[in-house]
């Protein structure tokens, strides 16, 4: 059984046990997986016995963004989904690393199950679900990827920025096909075949010493991670990373590449293609960023307090 099945769901205003937390299949979100989501972390400091949400309000934000290009109308506002993922975890009594979503779904649409829909022709709701999630040894050993042949979704055909659940098929292809020829995870290219991001996670490279990173409109989901890796990387080496469109065999040749989101976290690669990145092992400049990020997730850097959601004790 997955392990989010023994935890309490959150449904459209109730917590609820995980054997009703049921949606009808008549729903646009079953039948054409109309739905907008968050991935979300939360993290345990033992020391200070308290849990802590990672950058709640840029996640509900973005949430914001991919339901007005989407035209959904929510009945709840950015406050009432803060509380509610509060009273989620809660709910749980987590004393773990949490990983979680957010979904914002579309409903009954009628009869007919009609695609053009209005805003107020169909209902919506959201929920929120998930469980603890350890960390396993990618983080140290690093992933082994391969660049699909499947290309990643333009902004003119479904807009990647979007995090919509439909957009996750692209991902899957291109994942299921680097599985099968004896990868971790693929790495996607664009239309005009530049590096645009891996399956479920920002990519960026080390050339020459410095960080590189895909701009956003390769492709790219505008991620909270990605963007919270480079504020790292600016204070730590006094310079900003370069962002510009990659080529796939920059790959081949640079120093260092790491993949990151809620999911992944920080994550190094060590091969692309079956080549070596660097020596094959975790660079300097990724084991570096992955140490801050996890002290800033955890409350351990003061930098970054704002960017935490206290559950259990509330904080200065």
């Amino acid at each position: 059984m997955p392990r989010d099945k023994h935890y309490k769901v959150w449904l459209d205003g109730k917590i609820v046990p995980p054997e009703e937390a049921t949606l009808s299949v008549f729903t646009l979100t079953v039948l054409r997986g109309a739905n907008v989501y968050e991935g979300l972390r939360a993290y345990w400091n033992p020391a200070r016995q308290n849990l802590y949400v990672w950058k709640l309000d840029e996640h509900l934000s973005r949430l914001g963004h991919s339901m007005k290009v989407m035209r959904m109308q929510l009945p709840y506002s950015p406050d009432e989904l803060r509380a509610a993922v509060v009273e989620w975890l809660r709910a749980n009594d987590f004393h773990d690393d949490v990983h979680f979503r957010l979904v914002a779904y579309f409903g009954d649409g009628g009869a007919g199950g009609v695609k053009a829909y209005r805003p107020d022709e169909i209902d919506t709701g959201a929920f929120i679900l998930g469980g603890p999630r350890p960390h396993d040894d990618k983080l140290e050993r690093g992933l082994r990827m391969g660049v699909a042949t499947w290309r990643r979704i333009a902004d003119d055909v479904v807009p990647a920025r979007v995090k919509a659940g439909a957009n996750y098929q692209n991902n899957r292809l291109a994942a299921v096909e680097a599985r099968e020829n004896g990868f971790d995870d693929a790495i996607l290219l664009t239309q005009a075949g530049k590096v645009a991001e891996a399956t479920g996670a920002a990519l960026m490279m080390v050339r020459e010493g410095r960080l590189v990173v895909p701009p956003v409109t390769d492709g790219v989901l505008e991620s909270i991670t990605r963007r919270s890796v480079l504020e790292l990387y600016a204070r730590e080496y006094g310079c900003a990373a370069i962002e510009r469109s990659i080529d796939r065999t920059e790959l081949y040749v640079c120093d260092e590449i790491l993949i990151c989101g809620s999911a992944e976290e920080v994550t190094p690669v060590v091969a692309v293609d079956r080549l070596p990145v660097g020596d094959g092992k975790p660079g300097p400049i990724t084991k570096r960023l992955q140490r801050l990020f996890f002290a800033a997730v955890r409350g351990d850097d003061p930098a970054f307090a704002r960017s935490l959601t206290p559950i259990y004790t509330p904080e200065p």
